[in-house]
């Protein structure tokens, strides 16, 4: 028995589903030519750990934009009984920039999106990767969150200030395919250029801050978990930039509650 749960299951039962999702993700990948690599807390797993942080409650990849938009395509033209691609190109109350590859035989409702009619599976967070000029950098953030605000605001989900939310509210009668495409020109209005530098607008977190762009082109094989993922040569570099000593184990008084935001899971 392990020593974290999820939903009063053992945490490494949730884990062994994610991974699946993950495995189905580098087969897609792999076969499809595609360029991914594992991003954020899975990539530390994967350096300090070889596999998941004991605790830890997701799984994500990211992806280059031109390959997230191959990859996305291809899970949409290529329906599969075991997973499905969730965005907003595929399920029109989809409230995230990004998407998540979600595994058809389990259930994981998040809290804030338990009354949308979305897929609600166990699932890996799959990041689109844009270009960037650091000049534009925050207002391109800005602009992002503002339409994704809007969205979550039509779908009745928004939980920010009163203020914020009247102001969302003066756009939210736009039709889905409108704001979509808005947030969708926010986030890649700069890819037409080779820009040095790339960022993750569809989740802005840990810091907004320029990334360079080999960070998710030139990659190598690290193992996760007992099989070969892609990571970024330069992880120490961008590991380090993201959260400081990475190697070094957080106190547990600073784990927060693993999948504490959940209210209903089968796995």
């Amino acid at each position: 028995m392990g020593k974290y749960k999820a939903c009063g299951y053992d945490i490494e039962i949730m884990h062994g589903r994610m991974l699946e999702n993950a495995i189905e993700i580098d087969r897609i990948c792999r076969e499809q030519n595609i360029k991914y690599s594992l991003y954020g807390g899975t990539l530390i797993g994967a350096i300090r750990h070889n596999g998941f942080v004991p605790w830890d409650r997701d799984l994500d990849v990211a992806m280059p934009r031109k390959d997230y938009e191959r990859f996305r395509k291809y899970c949409m033209e290529n329906k599969n009984e075991k997973f499905f691609f969730s965005n907003y190109k595929s399920e029109q109350m989809y409230p995230n920039n990004w998407g998540k590859m979600r595994h058809n035989e389990t259930v994981f409702v998040e809290k804030e999106v338990e009354n949308l009619k979305i897929h609600h599976g166990v699932f890996v967070d799959v990041h689109p990767i844009d270009n960037i000029f650091p000049i534009f950098l925050h207002f391109q953030v800005r602009l992002t969150m503002f339409f994704c605000c809007v969205h979550k605001t039509k779908c009745g989900i928004y939980r920010g200030t009163e203020y914020k939310r009247k102001i969302y509210a003066l756009f939210s009668w736009w039709p889905f395919f409108m704001i979509n495409g808005l947030r969708d020109f926010s986030m890649r209005m700069f890819n037409v250029f080779p820009t040095k530098y790339v960022y993750k607008i569809a989740h802005p977190n840990n810091g907004i801050y320029p990334i360079p762009r080999e960070t998710f082109e030139v990659l190598t094989e690290h193992k996760f978990e007992g099989r070969d993922f892609f990571i970024p040569v330069n992880y120490d570099d961008f590991l380090r930039k993201r959260y400081g000593n990475y190697m070094e184990y957080p106190p547990e008084s600073e784990i927060t509650e693993v999948a504490g935001s959940i209210v209903e899971c089968k796995f």
